[in-house]
């Protein structure tokens, strides 16, 4: 207020107040996940949502080691390397009561006894567990051997149980490997024995049988209205339903159009792992063309565990996306294994997956590396260039979103005095049209220098602000923006000759 106005004796004062005129500058949305996955069947967990601490061991400590929310924590929270610098939330599922089995394959190890030594690895869901082998070692001792191996390793997905005859000791006859959590998502587990034990013969038999499909309803309606989880993380198997038997896809893409909505105002995508090819991944994706809410994170032909390959993704998709919201993704998923140099696919193919909404995978040495990350969205009348397509572009509406949010909802609006443009007032309190019109044009020239929108005099000159024809209580705004571009194809022509002299 300065001086005080009753003071009469000369002098010249100044109260300092911080204001801020920049209101509209854009803030970056913080990014947050969830998890929607099960516990192994031997540990008693609760259904609340939980905010992991920062570890997967805590993961594991409380939904069981081995299990998918275990395994997707460990590539979130790796015991060494980059972490996840957003918040992780947890909404489990239980299996069902009834009509729920475990899948479980198998090893069996047959001839009389090894002529050398040897080392082979079993891969388990991705998961190495290395097996020596001494000279004269027999079959059952090798097995009783690869059961030791595998429950040692404690972020194993599976137990491992000998199988023995009915002689006095009995002898091991083959080894049962079991998943540790009950449902169809088993018999996604890979397995494979590479290396030679010289004289003896390996087998394995592919994980089957395992049964039930947990509802996922519950555990999305966990998040609650509060918690703005821009990612969803399914880990179960995009091509199957869920408990209800509807689509699991529909119940994500319901729940995720909601929050889309008007009246949520919080955007999400539903991320699902695939290590499937071509014909397999957009036989699904090619018969969901409205869907802008479910995407695919590849890496084809992978022995690993497809919400394994998601997780890891999604570490470099939504640290990009909290760093750099305009930037697109390319990150290589480290640590995981690749498909064979067989299993990926050439550049036309990759074109025609993205065109039926997949996304897709290159190789980068001897890892996998994200190449097109979009949702399933591609109607017909949108041509080739669907608006919805890039999960980059859905990130910068979500963060166009939160910010006219933070102008909106901010605490000096809620019930301010509303007065037309033309209107003289002294009440500080009073708004009007132009002053949202302002704070909307600050915003798209902020938008603009974090390279989220172009053409920003556009969004300027075509702003919309006006007190509602009816209801004097209520504001209308428009506020059109065009989403900046990506790099995705870079094409050039070479020209050449050669000099004849003259």
């Amino acid at each position: 207020m300065g001086v005080p106005e009753s003071w009469v004796s000369r002098i010249t004062g100044i109260t300092v107040t911080p204001k801020n005129f920049n209101v509209g500058k854009a803030q970056m949305l913080p990014q947050q996940l969830v998890i929607i996955g099960q516990g192994n069947d031997d540990v008693l967990y609760l259904l609340d949502k939980y905010e992991v601490q920062g570890s997967a061991a805590e993961v594991g400590e409380r939904f069981g080691y081995g299990s998918p929310l275990h395994l997707a924590c460990r590539q979130l929270f790796p015991a060494a390397g980059a972490m996840a610098s957003f918040p992780v939330y947890i909404c489990p599922v239980k299996k069902g009561d009834t009509g729920f089995a475990a899948a479980s394959g198998s090893v069996v190890v047959t001839g009389t006894s090894a002529t050398a030594a040897a080392s082979c690895v079993l891969c388990v869901g991705g998961i190495d567990v290395q097996i020596a082998v001494a000279k004269g070692e027999t079959p059952a001792q090798i097995m009783d051997g690869i059961v030791t191996a595998v429950n040692a390793v404690l972020e194993r997905p599976v137990t491992a149980s000998a199988v023995q005859d009915e002689s006095t000791p009995p002898v091991t006859t083959g080894v049962t490997l079991t998943a540790r959590f009950s449902g169809a998502l088993g018999n996604r587990i890979s397995l494979s024995f590479s290396g030679e034990i010289p004289g003896l013969t390996v087998a394995v038999t592919a994980f089957a049988d395992g049964a039930g499909l947990p509802a996922v309803t519950d555990a999305l309606n966990e998040i609650g209205p509060n918690l703005w989880a821009t990612f969803i993380l399914d880990t179960f198997d995009y091509k199957n339903a869920d408990g209800s038997e509807s689509s699991l896809l529909d119940v994500y893409q319901t729940f995720g159009e909601g929050r889309w909505s008007w009246t949520e105002k919080m955007p999400c995508l539903v991320a699902h792992g695939c290590t499937d090819n071509y014909a397999t991944r957009t036989a699904v994706t090619d018969s969901r063309p409205n869907d802008y809410v479910n995407f695919l994170l590849e890496s084809v032909g992978s022995p690993e565990l497809p919400f394994v390959v998601a997780a890891k993704a999604l570490l470099s998709v939504m640290t990009t996306a909290n760093e750099n919201p305009a930037l697109g993704y390319s990150g290589d998923l480290t640590g995981l294994k690749r498909g064979s140099d067989s299993a990926q696919e050439n550049e036309l193919t990759r074109n025609q997956s993205v065109l039926k909404g997949a996304s897709t995978n290159i190789t980068n040495g001897s890892v996998a590396s994200l190449n097109d990350v979009i949702t399933f969205y591609h109607p017909q009348g949108e041509g080739n260039f669907p608006a919805r397509r890039y999960v980059v572009d859905a990130v910068k509406i979500m963060n166009i979103v939160y910010n006219l949010r933070l102008i909106t909802e901010a605490p000096e609006v809620k019930a301010a005095p509303l007065l037309p443009d033309e209107q003289v007032t002294s009440n500080p309190a009073a708004l009007q049209p132009k002053v949202f019109r302002t704070w909307f044009a600050n915003l798209a020239g902020s938008l603009g220098m974090n390279a989220i929108i172009s053409d920003v005099e556009f969004t300027q000159e075509n702003i919309e602000v006006k007190i509602n024809g009816t209801n004097p209580k209520r504001i209308d705004y428009k506020f059109p923006c065009k989403v900046s571009g990506n790099v995705e194809i870079v094409s050039g022509d070479l020209y050449f000759g050669q000099y004849v002299g003259t």
